[in-house]
């Protein structure tokens, strides 16, 4: 038998180009969803969002906002992409219709600066934008509609949405603005669209803010993420390990390597290491075989290397 070739377990299967490390992507790609780990606290989250035996009614009777929030690569976007994924799957069975999934997160790095008002109306007119691509809309030239006024938009989207549609929307990270998440939770809701956002500053004292202010009306549904633990990496590092044996020659991981990289603190960086030290060690091909483990120093040399 040919000796098997060599392989990284740890390059994402959303990866295209260059360096590039994409998150999770199910809503494009159904075969990601097989791919999640629980890192995080991020199963917990999604079974918060999914174990819930009434939220596709109230998604399609009020309307609904979902919040993720945590550090900085604690999996966030991966988890809004995958809740939303599951959403559209749970709306498309309770109404036997078409739901979109319209994708505000790209093109808004300008608005971290913006207030909170010019932030909405950027997401309404690009919502707006995309339903009309999509023939979404009973009346495409309705007056309130080219209003660009969100509160005549937003509250209204039952009225003016096709009737047999059903909208998911990604909104772009929310930041530190405790009075967007408010806004949007209380008064631009509307039956049968769902609001997915995550923020990677807003505090748990913030957050529970919020829960409390909307306690009496419609809380938003609220998905934490925790810091990256020794317990995770472990999960994250054996999953890719033992899911790609067949594809494949790659080393171990060493025992005190994983425990080095707990110190990468998030997600992100975890598996940014994890594919530069196993492409490292791939081009060296001297211990690129699965009776070797990767060692701290090779962490190490990876790391210097990028760094210098």
């Amino acid at each position: 038998m040919a000796d098997k070739a060599p392989f990284n377990p740890f390059v994402p299967p959303q990866r295209r180009v260059g360096k590039a490390m994409l998150s999770l992507r199910p809503i494009d790609d159904p075969a990601h969803d097989e791919h999640y780990v629980d890192v995080c606290g991020s199963a917990r989250a999604y079974q918060r969002l999914t174990g819930s035996p009434d939220v596709v009614e109230d998604i399609l009777t009020t309307g609904g906002y979902v919040l993720a929030f945590g550090e900085s690569g604690c999996g966030k976007t991966a988890l809004v992409n995958r809740c939303a994924n599951w959403v559209r799957a749970a709306l498309r069975e309770a109404l036997d219709a078409k739901v979109l999934v319209v994708d505000l997160r790209r093109h808004a790095l300008a608005l971290e600066s913006s207030s909170v008002a010019t932030r909405i109306g950027w997401a309404c007119g690009r919502l707006v934008r995309a339903l009309r691509d999509e023939d979404a809309l009973v009346d495409p030239a309705a007056p309130e509609l080219d209003s660009g006024d969100p509160d005549l938009i937003l509250p209204e989207l039952d009225a003016l949405l096709d009737p047999s549609l059903a909208l998911v929307v990604l909104l772009p990270d929310h930041l530190d603005l405790v009075r967007e998440v408010l806004l949007y939770a209380s008064g631009m809701l509307s039956p049968r669209v769902l609001y997915l956002a995550e923020s990677a500053l807003l505090t748990d004292a913030q957050v529970r803010g919020i829960e409390l202010a909307l306690e009496d009306t419609r809380p938003p549904i609220v998905l934490r993420l925790r810091t990256l633990t020794r317990a995770d990496v472990a999960r994250f590092v054996d999953d890719r390990l033992r899911r790609h044996r067949a594809a494949g020659r790659y080393p171990g991981v060493a025992d005190p390597a994983l425990t080095e990289l707990v110190s990468t603190k998030s997600v992100k960086t975890l598996q940014r290491t994890l594919v530069g030290t196993f492409e490292m060690l791939r081009g060296e091909a001297v211990n690129y075989s699965e009776s070797y483990a990767v060692t701290l120093e090779d962490l190490n040399r990876y790391t210097r290397g990028i760094q210098s």
